[in-house]
């Protein structure tokens, strides 16, 4: 299997208030054909997507249309995990409608630990990859604790 690991796109960002989104093209545009010629089987995403929690039509278009040219490719998997710069909720919007094209999307923290440990299947629906897709934590996922959850019981929850 190949797995194909790229993080910190920060889509949407400005140089000294010049836009780049022709290199933002230029640079899914590279990635989608590098995915199709080496023939990857996985695309890991690992945070800043988007260079802030609201980001601009356009920049959300660059998104969207490549994430349907890798859906179309050979590509069977793509894991995608929000950063300190991406709006959870933003990401998890489409997270639904992503699944169908077998993207995951994990925007924030989960209780649900099968909701970070994704077991990726091939054809015959046999498991072929598994990965712990964890997104960045903010301060409000590490502070939440359970009714009557002691802090050292909440730290050996997050140590194991």
């Amino acid at each position: 299997m190949k797995i194909l690991h790229t993080s910190d796109w920060h889509l949407g960002r400005t140089l000294y208030g010049r836009k780049r989104y022709e290199e933002f093209e230029a640079f899914l545009s590279w990635l989608a054909e590098t995915i199709q010629k080496n023939e990857i089987d996985s695309l890991l995403v690992a945070g800043d997507v988007f260079d802030n929690s609201i980001p601009s039509n356009r920049a959300q278009g660059l998104y969207y249309r490549f994430l349907c040219r890798v859906a179309a490719s050979s590509c069977r998997h793509v894991v995608i995990v929000a950063g300190n710069h991406d709006s959870p909720s933003f990401l998890n919007a489409p997270k639904e409608l992503l699944r169908v094209l077998d993207i995951h999307v994990i925007g924030s923290a989960s209780e649900a630990m099968e909701d970070e440990v994704l077991v990726l299947r091939n054809e015959q629906d046999e498991p072929e990859l598994i990965v712990c897709a964890v997104p960045y934590l903010r301060d409000r996922d590490i502070r939440m604790a359970e009714a009557g959850e002691s802090v050292d019981d909440k730290e050996r929850k997050l140590i194991h």
